[in-house]
């Protein structure tokens, strides 16, 4: 540290105050993209790693009165694949709009748990 100080000059003119400046900066960059790079490649480790080993396994489909039709679900399925632009896709659970969703009955169930009656 000393060797750094006694290289600068008492008073440095702009253009090395600017040189100092812009090394700092390049040194912080450097150090935040090889971070990034870093974290980018472990990433694509973990995701290697949890999807390489083996295939999800999807239940049967159970037949029930209010089932959707197939055309209607081979339209959802084509709009899936068209707004996913090709990228691997699951459909696992297509419900009808008027169907109460298990999300909400969760959270509600949720607010209901936290009230204390008196």
């Amino acid at each position: 540290m000393n060797i750094l100080a006694s290289s600068l000059p008492a008073h440095p003119g702009f253009a090395q105050n600017l040189q100092y400046q812009l090394t700092g900066v390049l040194v912080v960059f450097f150090t935040l993209g090889t971070l990034a790079v870093i974290v980018w490649l472990l990433g694509r480790v973990f995701v290697r790693a949890e999807t390489g080993g083996t295939k999800p396994v999807t239940q049967p489909a159970v037949k029930t009165e209010d089932e959707i039709p197939g055309p209607v679900l081979a339209a959802i399925s084509a709009a899936v694949a068209v707004a996913l632009e090709g990228r691997h896709f699951v459909i696992y659970d297509v419900a009808a709009a008027g169907s109460p969703s298990r999300w909400s009955t969760e959270g509600r169930r949720a607010i209901y748990r936290s009230h204390k009656l008196r």
